[in-house]
């Protein structure tokens, strides 16, 4: 375990101190459901996290061996001990991205959490 242990501290000294991006995290907290059952609101509790983001798309589909990126998507490194869920937000910038599907096992040793990430439609 030590190892892995000296792996997450490099990544966090080497990777996102020096190129990593403050941004917000929404993470997901108790849904509010009507009289049918369905949710009508989501609330969030918020968090300040540093990512690295990476393969940003802007305008066309790009296909990538861990999955296609689609439009208006991008991938995000994140440190293994923060927590993101699916449905959960990143605000970058003034915009939001709404987390697609999470990766905690993409690197041996469970030493970093890959997001795909999504831009939230106004």
């Amino acid at each position: 375990m030590a190892e892995q242990d000296d792996i997450r501290t490099d990544l966090q000294t080497e990777v996102f101190d020096i190129i990593g991006k403050t941004v917000t995290l929404k993470s997901k907290s108790s849904p509010i459901y009507n009289d049918r059952g369905e949710e009508i609101n989501q609330t969030f509790t918020e968090s300040s996290v540093t990512i690295v983001p990476y393969s940003i798309l802007q305008d066309e589909t790009r296909r990538e061996p861990f999955g296609d990126v689609e439009e208006g998507a991008m991938d995000a490194a994140v440190p293994y001990e923060i927590t993101v869920n699916k449905g959960d937000l990143f605000t970058i910038e003034s915009e939001d991205w709404v987390v697609r599907s999470v990766e905690r096992n993409y690197l041996p040793d469970n030493v970093v959490t890959i997001v795909r990430l999504t831009r939230v439609q106004n």
